[in-house]
């Protein structure tokens, strides 16, 4: 039996039910601190591995395929149980059934070490690869898996991802195989100080309770984009709530809709916001969020660090109380401003449009720009207060209004 010391990092998830097979979790902030734990190897090294290609002349693509070597999990069978599945037919089949919520569980997850425990240098191919994980139910379909992935240095130092419903690149994972794919470019390796160069596992902490079945866990290439775009075209827009001047497609965020155009003085949004109570906000000043409203966040610094996770004084935050009594709210600068706002009423909800002039802001020249970061928010309320928030390219991660390193990206065009 071999003694682990993980020194786990804190980091933020969240969930909104206790059972993977049916609802979609989505997790908790929880805290994790340092623990010691013992663990159990569940197979054994044998032989010298063989890739049979590799990517950038890295070779240590395959972390379980056919054999369950440098593999662990945390020690309480009742906790957690990884095995290859009982079929013959299914031999490299990684079945896992945890449930966490049960005493005694302080620390539950796995590990591979992959390679005979060698060290990894994943520094130089961090942006091309991902960490593809092929799954499927043994029940019910579902899209969330609560559990955060950690790649650790031979320091022990670590690096965590949350799980996020865009890793999954089909609509849901059901009793067919579906694969989920985590680009390794997102693990925090410089702000937790992980040496990438000098990598030993990949650790895999689970939330709440639920039966998974792995067919591999692989490194791939990666050629995605880490960050939604959506375009901004010229194009002069009326501001008086009718939306059937805009041509161009709508951003999808969940049953809602937004698009951007700009003239090279204004940027223009219209959002088609889906309510069955339309335009309820009591609200006034900074607390328009509890509410029905609208939130546009973006930068006039195209230089800046898109990883940042902090506000500029180029980053700006706007809000649009969407209530009978209307503003548009500054949250840099505590103030309403008198941006032209136009509201009107549809079958399902309400239609807005909204004119951002650059003059508001120091340095803000569309013309010298090509691109911006951004983020779009809808704050659903019933009245009383907000019931629910519904994010564009950060939708599984709340902090936006801190964090720009959660936004998307605006391209302009002429």
């Amino acid at each position: 039996m071999v003694r682990y010391s993980l020194n786990i990092l804190a980091l933020l998830l969240f969930f909104s039910a206790s059972a993977l097979g049916q609802d979609t979790l989505d997790i908790e902030p929880i805290e994790i601190n340092k623990k010691k734990f013992r663990f159990k190897k569940s197979g054994l090294y044998e032989g010298e591995f063989q890739e049979e290609y590799n990517i950038r002349g890295f070779t240590q693509l395959s972390l379980f395929e056919r054999n369950l070597v440098d593999f662990w999990t945390s020690e309480s069978k009742s906790c957690i149980e990884g095995k290859l599945a009982a079929k013959e037919s299914e031999q490299n089949v990684l079945k896992v059934n945890w449930n966490s919520d049960q005493g005694g569980c302080d620390w539950v997850g796995m590990g591979f070490g992959w390679d005979g425990w060698k060290s990894k240098d994943l520094g130089y191919v961090l942006d091309t690869l991902a960490l593809e994980l092929i799954v499927r139910s043994t029940g019910e379909s579902f899209t969330n898996i609560p559990w955060a992935f950690c790649l650790e240095d031979y320091s022990e130092a670590q690096a965590w991802v949350g799980y996020k419903t865009s890793f999954l690149k089909s609509e849901s994972i059901t009793k067919d195989w579906t694969k989920v794919e985590i680009p390794l470019s997102l693990f925090p390796f410089d702000e937790f100080e992980v040496d990438a160069s000098n990598i030993k596992q990949l650790l895999i902490q689970v939330f709440a309770e639920g039966i998974i079945e792995i067919k591999s866990i692989t490194l791939v290439p990666f050629n995605g984009k880490l960050r939604k775009e959506t375009p901004a075209a010229m194009n002069s827009v009326q501001v008086d709530g009718d939306l059937s001047e805009w041509n161009q497609d709508f951003n999808a965020v969940k049953d809602h809709k937004f698009a951007v155009s700009h003239d090279g003085d204004h940027l223009f949004f219209a959002f088609d916001v889906f309510d069955p109570t339309p335009r309820v906000n009591a609200q006034d000043g900074s607390n328009l969020w509890n509410g029905d409203a609208i939130e546009v966040a973006f930068s006039t610094n195209t230089k800046a660090d898109r990883k940042r996770k902090f506000l500029l004084l180029s980053d700006q935050h706007l809000g649009i109380n969407c209530g009978e009594n209307s503003y548009v709210w500054n949250w840099k600068t505590s103030e309403k401003m008198d941006f032209p706002v136009a509201f009107s009423l549809t079958e399902n909800g309400y239609q807005v449009e909204l004119a951002i002039p650059t003059s508001a802001f120091r340095n803000f020249n569309l013309q010298d720009m090509e691109n911006l970061d951004m983020e779009v928010a809808f704050d659903l309320g019933n009245g009383d207060t907000r019931k629910e928030q519904l994010r564009w390219n950060s939708e599984n991660q709340t902090g936006f209004h801190e964090s720009p390193s959660l936004w998307g990206g605006l391209i302009l065009s002429e």
